[in-house]
């Protein structure tokens, strides 16, 4: 158990330590004493939920108070004087090694003020353990510093580990009066455990019945309202546009049908609600799109995936699908107060055609949209590849487990020029954040910031680079040979001036497997 949690903060100690004395209240009141109570016997879960285990040991407690003899080899499998190998040594009662006749339930709480010192004094080396738990167990002695700094769990230890098994309190009498106040969340965490636990399913349902009571809600409505409307002082039911930001909507959306229609777009409508679960795509769950909950109990989330109705007409017409290449589109305005022209969202694709032409066809078509707006010295094209980005994850040695996080924070670059000075600025942060947060090696770091200020930058001049400088294997020269030749079809509809190759630019989905690009 604690080899995973080596430094704890108070909150998860007393989480943890609730949790066990909890389950030990429930194993005593079954009449069963473990005798063999340990961290190695402790489990939790990705949710820090206890389970105790390994009850080879076990007794039941009403065959032990029938004054039957107690066979000591049997309850140690260890050295009782403790100069055999440490282990559960340090756990065991005193009346256990003294071969009493009679062993209570109290046993548990002996080993259990253990586990608690060890809850709340991490050890750095097994010496420093053998040492401090040698004096604890047979002098009684704790170190002075951590006595001091944790007084509340001092005094508690004492109690628990008293020679004295009358003087020990029990798990049930701990959970009365030994904790601070239970946290919200513990609460929360028994409802849920409760629900998947339970093999009544009537719970779920009176849950649900009760996140949806109608005068809860109304109550609570009601008072949100009227913080809403002392702190806004106005009605936010509605979003109420100027004549002249309904104006420029209308004509933004006017533009790119336009836009669309040219290339021969064909229009897809959006669900906006769906299923939790239908048609799933890779990693959606991770995305942080909305989920609701319907009164029947059902979960239901926001369309955040744009392209999904794409997937469903791929499906239904793959038979023609491949004999030409088509754009598909999906368009949606995105509510806000500022001028609409800043939230322009768009998200379409060509699917089949030859990966660079059709690439660079939907560059132009997000140009011939973004440009009736904004003049083209202010637009930045960046483009990369997945193979490409891959290609130099390994380079610098960045594992696998690592490549998410690392790829947001390198995401904070994306709206800065490369070879820029604002981005040359911007790596002092991002190196910190990948030394301090990852813990990367420094080599993995210089290599990705070697990448960023000298392999990114002008295509024409970033690619011959990258060329010489990374493995010739067939993965990345297929790469750049799709990034050269995007490049070049740019380069005939005079889209090539302010074109960077931006190596390290994530791509905003992790199946996005080939080129993609950014318009800044």
């Amino acid at each position: 158990m604690f080899e995973s949690h080596s430094h704890l903060d108070k909150e998860l100690a007393w989480h943890l330590f609730r949790q066990i004395v909890e389950g030990l209240t429930h194993i005593h009141g079954q009449g069963i004493i473990h005798r063999d109570l340990t961290p190695n016997n402790i489990f939790f879960d990705a949710r820090n939920d206890i389970k105790i285990g390994d009850f080879g040991l076990a007794k039941f407690l009403k065959l032990e108070q029938l004054d039957q003899d107690v066979d000591a080899s049997e309850m140690i499998g260890f050295s009782v004087d403790g100069t055999g190998q440490v282990g559960t040594y340090f756990y065991t009662a005193p009346e256990i090694e003294q071969m009493w006749p009679k062993i209570n339930e109290k046993a548990d709480m002996y080993s259990l003020g253990v586990v608690f010192f060890e809850l709340w004094h991490p050890f750095d080396t097994a010496m420093e353990r053998h040492i401090v738990l040698s004096d604890l167990k047979q002098k009684g002695e704790v170190p002075p510093a951590w006595a001091a700094e944790f007084p509340e769990q001092a005094s508690l230890l004492r109690r628990l580990m008293s020679p004295s098994p009358s003087d020990r309190p029990s798990a049930d009498e701990l959970l009365q009066n030994a904790f601070p106040p239970r946290m919200e969340y513990e609460m929360l965490d028994n409802i849920l455990r409760t629900i998947h636990a339970s093999d009544d399913t009537g719970v779920y349902d009176k849950i649900v019945n009760a996140v949806f009571n109608e005068d809860t809600l109304n109550t609570k409505g009601h008072n949100t309202n009227l913080e809403s409307s002392k702190v806004a002082g106005r009605d936010t039911s509605c979003i109420l546009f100027t004549d002249l930001q309904t104006e420029s909507r209308d004509h933004v959306i006017e533009i790119a049908t336009e836009v669309f229609r040219r290339h021969c777009a064909k229009h897809l409508e959006i669900i906006p609600v769906r299923m939790l679960g239908e048609c799933p795509l890779p990693n959606s769950r991770e995305r942080n799109s909305v989920k609701l909950l319907t009164h029947g109990g059902d979960m239901v989330e926001l369309c955040h995936e744009l392209r999904l109705p794409l997937v469903k007409w791929i499906v239904a017409n793959r038979r023609s699908f491949f004999k030409r290449y088509e754009i598909a589109y999906v368009y949606r305005r995105a509510i806000g107060h500022s001028p609409p022209n800043r939230y322009l969202q768009g998200d379409f694709d060509i699917i089949g055609g030859e990966t660079a032409l059709t690439e660079a066809e939907i560059v132009k078509a997000t140009m011939d949209i973004i440009l009736h707006y904004f003049q083209s010295e202010s637009c930045d094209i960046h483009l990369n590849h997945a193979d490409l980005l891959d290609a130099i994850w390994t380079w610098a040695g960045i594992r696998p487990e690592h490549r998410q996080k690392v790829a947001e924070l390198l995401s904070l670059l994306g709206s800065l020029r490369p070879q820029s000075s604002e981005r040359k600025t911007k790596w002092v942060v991002i190196r910190r954040q990948l030394r301090q947060e990852l813990n990367l090696a420094e080599t993995a770091v210089n290599r990705l910031q070697t990448v960023g200020l000298r392999f990114c930058g002008v295509a024409d001049q970033a690619l011959p680079r990258l060329r010489g400088a990374l493995p010739p294997d067939k993965t990345t020269r297929k790469a750049l040979e799709d990034l050269s030749e995007l490049f070049n079809y740019l380069r005939v509809w005079r889209l090539d001036q302010r074109v960077y190759v931006d190596a390290l630019m994530p791509p905003t989905e992790s199946y996005h497997r080939n080129l993609f690009f950014q318009v800044v």
